[in-house]
């Protein structure tokens, strides 16, 4: 990094906690993990930007933040691969899980049958688990 990507990544430091805190609210894991990878992603970002280009400096770093953190929990949170068939289908799920609906009450929402709904929610409803060290 140059001295002025190096600069402005110092200005935006604040951004990049930001973010990692709100995705450790959203999976439950400590802020500390996810630090890391959130000051990769604003490192990336800041050799990246180019003013010319129109893009206000926190809306390109926030991308930049986010898919870092992204990676990072792909990469490190779950124990097992979830077919995107059922994440799609978590993420459709979300308003009836936030109004409270009964699982029948879901998966007849969703046109799907209870047993596929089950499968999802067994899957996609458990928080990602840092994976020891050793099974890195």
């Amino acid at each position: 990094m140059t001295a002025q990507q190096r600069a402005f990544t110092c200005q935006h430091l604040g951004l990049a906690h930001q973010q990692a805190q709100r995705f450790a609210r959203a999976w439950a894991m400590p802020v500390e993990e996810l630090l890391s990878p959130a000051y990769e992603g604003l490192c990336k970002g800041a050799i990246g930007f180019d003013p010319r280009r129109g893009h206000r400096p926190s809306s390109y770093l926030v991308a930049k933040v986010k898919g870092e953190l992204l990676h990072h929990l792909r990469d490190t949170g779950f124990l097992l691969r979830i077919s995107h068939s059922l994440r799609e289908l978590w993420i459709r799920s979300r308003r009836g899980r936030a109004q409270g609906l009964s699982d029948p009450q879901i998966a007849q929402q969703l046109k799907v049958p209870l047993a596929t709904w089950l499968e999802c929610r067994h899957a996609c409803g458990q928080r990602p688990a840092p994976l020891p060290p050793s099974a890195l």
